[in-house]
């Protein structure tokens, strides 16, 4: 293997080599020796773009390369055996231990390889340790060749292990000492990228940075200054970034929520976005750039870049390659950004992608997951896009038809909350989500593992059943169905008091109604939605209430007027509890005067209580 290789060639030149040094080598090849290749892992939440390392095939000629200071071996390449072929054992004594800076950097990515194998059906502390070893190794005895790629292909190598193994190994890597080894290992090799940073490139800085996020290792936490300085040279060089370098960026000041450096590198990257031409980006590049930008706070992304996007995203869908054509993954993650930023597609692309959503739901192989399902729907709700109540159940059937061990409660809250919210949800749906949540008993009387239920699923649960409310009108059977459903929420868990709002306005709203001598409860928890700032409350009890709820508009950022799903639904929620009368926060603002207040509350309160205020007076 090539590590005995490479110590052979240290002992010759009577380099010297240490025992525990030798032993994470050799322990490497041993441990690597007969592994079966790694499936690679997908996350559901984003797909990780595996970044590009600089590497070149190993030449096998036996001819060695002469140096003046002597001859470096050749070497016989094979999967299983890999050995100098000594000319002159006296002169290979001079020889280095690499044949050039390409042959050290194919053999960097030839031994994270093995050991991303390894670490399936090995312990991943020997792994890592052979690994780091092996890396130290090439490091301190290759100094004149060491090079910024070699960094960045030992920092990737290590991330690719490292995930490997908690795919593998699940709950290790949270141990304290495989992360006091991980961090110790990722410092000195940024030390000793830190005197080579001027040559560092795009794609290297990208890798790193890249690399750092999936590690969840925060660069200036290792080496002040780092997250600036990979910055800096990615932003220099980055003319020259693909698609792929470009959107990595964007992953690793995600996860990593970089400072000081991530306002001017997202900055640069999103001038980058806009400016050039994106028919390089894949339906992964996409998604990913989407879903980082709505993970990052202070990105702010214009109209201009999302539409840009938006704009590929929709080029790929007609595309004519079948390789071209997103799957349910890029095309989930990209509809799930989309209504974190509140931007929404245009009605094409919606029904597009809801559309290719749905034909993957009859594809074998390509299924959507169930959170993939679901964040479409939930896309759909927030957003409010024109969506075919018949693919909306489709995508809920789909959900539906898997087993409960498949199925996590929050897809079943978003898919019951999203159904609602476009009004498409019926009793039967509910129904059978609800039976999804609902612990089963096994025939020896174990009870399935069915996770108790959060807040926030509870309170969207609770919502879509208010929204199911039949009127009192409603048709007696109708009334017992929707008291069965409430039955079965019971049984999941409490109706939960609403989050208290924001307060701020509220003693000027309370104030401005004591001058205009009404009868009111100020700060009322409204079921299972939110609170009101204040509920009018008649004198004779039997006149419908009036609620008052200071308001701030939630509206969609690329189009002009339109309220989110959420802001609509809650209103619809409210307003079927009494007469919702909605004042703008900025009515409360130090700049209105209370009287101001009182004059612009007079006529609309009068107005919803039917023309008179009389019944609501003290």
């Amino acid at each position: 293997m090539m590590s005995r290789v490479y110590l052979a060639t240290a002992c010759l030149r009577g380099t010297p080599v240490s025992q525990h040094a030798g032993a994470a080598l050799n322990g490497l090849q041993q441990l690597c020796t007969g592994a079966a290749e790694p499936s690679e892992g997908s996350n559901v939440d984003l797909q990780t773009t595996a970044p590009a390392v600089h590497s070149n095939h190993q030449q096998t000629s036996r001819q060695g390369i002469r140096k003046s200071d002597g001859i470096i071996p050749a070497v016989h390449a094979g999967r299983h055996h890999m050995k100098p072929a000594w000319l002159d054992k006296q002169q290979a004594t001079e020889a280095v231990g690499f044949r050039s800076a390409k042959h050290m950097s194919h053999y960097i990515k030839e031994q994270w390889q093995l050991a991303a194998q390894s670490v399936r059906h090995s312990s991943p502390d020997k792994v890592m340790e052979a690994y780091y070893g092996c890396m130290d190794q090439i490091c301190q005895y290759s100094e004149k060749q060491l090079n910024s790629i070699h960094i960045s292909a030992a920092v990737y190598g290590t991330a690719k292990v490292w995930v490997a193994a908690q795919i593998s190994h699940r709950g290790w890597y949270a141990r304290q000492r495989a992360n006091q080894k991980l961090r110790s290992f990722i410092a000195r090799m940024l030390e000793r990228l830190q005197p080579l940073l001027p040559a560092v490139n795009a794609r290297q800085a990208a890798n790193i940075l890249w690399s750092l996020a999936q590690l969840r290792l925060n660069p200036d936490a290792l080496v002040p200054g780092m997250t600036d300085s990979l910055a800096r040279e990615f932003i220099v060089d980055m003319d020259a970034a693909t698609a792929q370098e470009l959107t990595n960026v964007l992953v690793a000041c995600a996860k990593l929520q970089l400072s000081p450096c991530q306002g001017g590198l997202v900055k640069a990257v999103l001038h980058r976005l806009a400016t050039s031409d994106l028919t390089k980006f894949e339906p992964q590049h996409v998604a990913n750039a989407l879903h980082s930008l709505a993970t990052i706070p202070a990105a702010a992304p214009s109209v201009e870049v999302l539409d840009a996007l938006c704009h590929r995203f929709g080029a790929l869908l007609k595309s004519g390659r079948a390789a071209e054509i997103p799957n349910a993954q890029s095309t989930a993650n990209t509809m799930w950004a989309l209504s974190k930023l509140k931007h929404a597609p245009s009605d094409e692309l919606a029904m597009s992608m809801v559309g290719r959503m749905v034909a993957l739901c009859r594809v074998p192989g390509q299924h959507p997951k169930p959170q993939e399902s679901s964040n479409v729907l939930l896309a759909c709700a927030q957003l409010r896009l024109q969506v075919k109540q018949a693919d909306s159940a489709i995508l809920a059937d789909f959900v539906l038809s898997l087993d409960k061990r498949q199925v996590g409660k929050q897809e079943c809250a978003n898919t019951a909350w999203s159904l609602a919210i476009m009004g498409h949800l019926h009793q039967d749906q509910f129904s059978l989500l609800l039976d999804l949540l609902t612990p089963s008993f096994a025939a020896h009387g174990a009870m399935s593992n069915v996770l108790p239920l959060n807040m926030p699923e509870m309170r969207q649960l609770y919502q879509a059943l208010d929204w199911l409310h039949p009127p009192s009108s409603a048709p007696a059977q109708q009334q017992k169905s929707w008291s069965r459903l409430q039955g079965k929420m019971h049984r999941l868990g409490p109706r939960l008091v609403p989050e208290k709002p924001d307060l701020g306005g509220n003693s000027k709203l309370c104030a401005a109604l004591n001058q205009l001598q009404l009868l009111f409860r100020a700060v009322v928890p409204i079921q299972s939605c939110h609170w009101v700032d204040a509920v009018l409350e008649s004198q004779d009890n039997q006149t419908e209430a009036i609620m008052l709820r200071l308001f701030t508009a939630d509206y969609i950022k690329n189009i002009p007027g339109r309220l989110t799903g959420r802001a609509v639904f809650n209103t619809h929620l409210l307003a079927k509890q009494g007469r919702l009368v909605d004042v703008p926060r900025n009515m409360t603002c130090d700049s209105v005067t209370l009287k101001q207040l009182a004059d612009h509350l007079k006529p609309i309160l009068t107005a919803a209580a039917g023309g008179s205020l009389d019944l609501y007076r003290r």
